[in-house]
C-alpha cells in the first residue's frame, strides 16, 4: 500500500458518525397514508421503544417489530427499526428497513443518508456518493450531508469535489469540527502542511475532544518541522486515548527523532502493551 493510500485510511475513515446527528434534526420519514386505527397503535408501539431501556435490546427490537406488523406501509416503524439495528451493528437489516422507507416514502431523507453511511463504512463509495447526492437534493441545507459525501470523494481521491463539499458544510454551519477536519484531510494528501495545520486546529476549536484531528496536526507539525508541537499533540491524543497505540507510536517516533531513546522506548513499550490486550 503507497503513503497516499495508507494515508487515505489514516486519516478519512471517522468523519461520518458524529455529522450524523443533524441529519435527524431536520427530516424523518413522511408516512404514506394509512388506516387511522393501525397508524396510532404503530405510534404507540413506537413510543414504547422509546421508553425501553437502551441497553434492553430485546424490549426495542420487539416494539419496533409489533409497531410494522400494525402497519406494514408506516414508514416511520420501519425507519425506527433500521435506526435500532445501524446501533447494534446489523448492517444488512439496517438497509433492508431503509430500503423500505425509500420505498414507501421517496423523499426520506434521513433514509438515503444512512444508507450512505452503511455503504461508506463497506467502502462502496460510489453507492455512498450517490445516497449522500440524494439527501443533498432533498436536503440542500444538511451540511452533515456534505460531510459524508465529501467524505467518501477523499476516499475516491476525488479531492477537489471533497474541498467543494467541506467548504459547503462549513458555509453552513461554520462550527463543522468534522468538515474543517476533512478538508484538513485533503490539505495534508496534497502536502499542503500549513492549510492542513489551520484546518486541525479549526476543527479543534469546534470540537476541543476530537481526539483524532491532535493526532493528525501532529503528523503535520512532525514534517513541518515543529517537533515541540508534534509533542504536544501527540500527548494530548494520548490524554484523550490512553488505549490507542496510534499515539505511543507516533510519540516515539518524534522522541527517536530527537535522541529521546529512553521516552521513545517507554512509548513503543506501552505500545506492545495494549497490543496483547
Amino acid at each position: 500500500m503507497d503513503r497516499i493510500s495508507k494515508a487515505i485510511l489514516f486519516f478519512a475513515v471517522i468523519l461520518l458518525i458524529s455529522a450524523a446527528e443533524s441529519i435527524c434534526q431536520t427530516a424523518n420519514p413522511s408516512p404514506s397514508p394509512i388506516n387511522e386505527e393501525n397508524h396510532a397503535r404503530a405510534r404507540a408501539f413506537i413510543e414504547q421503544a422509546n421508553k425501553c431501556d437502551q441497553k434492553n435490546v430485546k424490549c426495542r427490537l420487539t416494539a419496533y417489530t409489533k409497531a410494522i406488523e400494525a402497519a406494514p406501509d408506516f414508514a416511520e416503524a420501519y425507519n425506527g427499526r433500521a435506526s435500532f439495528f445501524r446501533a447494534t451493528g446489523e448492517l444488512d437489516k439496517a438497509m433492508a428497513d431503509f430500503d423500505k422507507v425509500i420505498e414507501l416514502d421517496p423523499r426520506a431523507a434521513e433514509a438515503y443518508y444512512y444508507r450512505g453511511i452503511i455503504f461508506a463504512t463497506r467502502n462502496n463509495l460510489p453507492d455512498a456518493i450517490d445516497s449522500f447526492s440524494k439527501t443533498i437534493e432533498l436536503l440542500p441545507e444538511s451540511w452533515a450531508a456534505y460531510v459524508g459525501r465529501g467524505n467518501a470523494h477523499v476516499r475516491s481521491r476525488h479531492y477537489q469535489l471533497a474541498i467543494a463539499d467541506f467548504e459547503r458544510a462549513i458555509a453552513l454551519e461554520p462550527k463543522a469540527a468534522d468538515a474543517f477536519y476533512g478538508r484538513g484531510t485533503v490539505y495534508y494528501l496534497r502536502n499542503e502542511l500549513s492549510k492542513a495545520i489551520a484546518d486541525f486546529s479549526n476543527a479543534i476549536e469546534a470540537s476541543p475532544t476530537l481526539s483524532i484531528a491532535y493526532l493528525n496536526r501532529a503528523k503535520c507539525f512532525e514534517l513541518s518541522g515543529d517537533i515541540s508541537a508534534a509533542l504536544i499533540d501527540l500527548t494530548k491524543f494520548i490524554e484523550l486515548e490512553p488505549l490507542d497505540v496510534r499515539g505511543y507510536d507516533g510519540r516515539a517516533a518524534v522522541y527517536d527523532k530527537i535522541g529521546e531513546k529512553e521516552k521513545a522506548e517507554a512509548d513503543r513499550q506501552k505500545a506492545t502493551d495494549l497490543r496483547k490486550r
